[in-house]
């Protein structure tokens, strides 16, 4: 009986290491996002495209490229000027200058209520786009 009880709190602890794993714990923190290019030109005229990417830093001095499954969103500063989609393509419309802006969360803490959400703090990195 003693071994099967303690085979089953075994267990119980594997998959709280794991649910616990899965949910952000014991995950590295974001220190930095850089968005490439820094600067871009594209024309209006033509509605030119223009492709940023998301290089997040670590605080162990690790990087890679963020994508919406950490969190990343993106944002034209002029909508007007340069619309930006999710995968951070953004479309020039008129001439202008615009900076695009790539956010994540540092770390992704969910809370789960009514609706799902990330309480943790963001982070920021920026590029200039000019509409010509």
């Amino acid at each position: 009986m003693k071994s099967l009880q303690r085979a089953g709190a075994l267990v119980i602890a594997a998959l709280l290491i794991v649910l616990l794993l899965g949910c952000g714990a014991g995950h590295r923190k974001l220190v930095k996002i850089a968005v490439s290019p820094t600067t871009a030109t594209a024309m209006s005229s033509t509605k030119a495209r223009v492709t940023f990417a998301a290089t997040g830093t670590f605080d162990n001095n690790s990087s890679r490229q963020l994508s919406r499954v950490d969190g990343l969103t993106w944002m034209s500063s002029n909508t007007a000027v340069a619309t930006i989609d999710s995968s951070g393509v953004a479309t020039c419309l008129a001439p202008g200058a615009v900076t695009i802006t790539a956010t994540a969360p540092v770390d992704l803490v969910i809370t789960v209520g009514t609706t799902v959400s990330t309480t943790s703090p963001k982070i920021s990195g920026s590029a200039n786009l000019s509409c010509t």
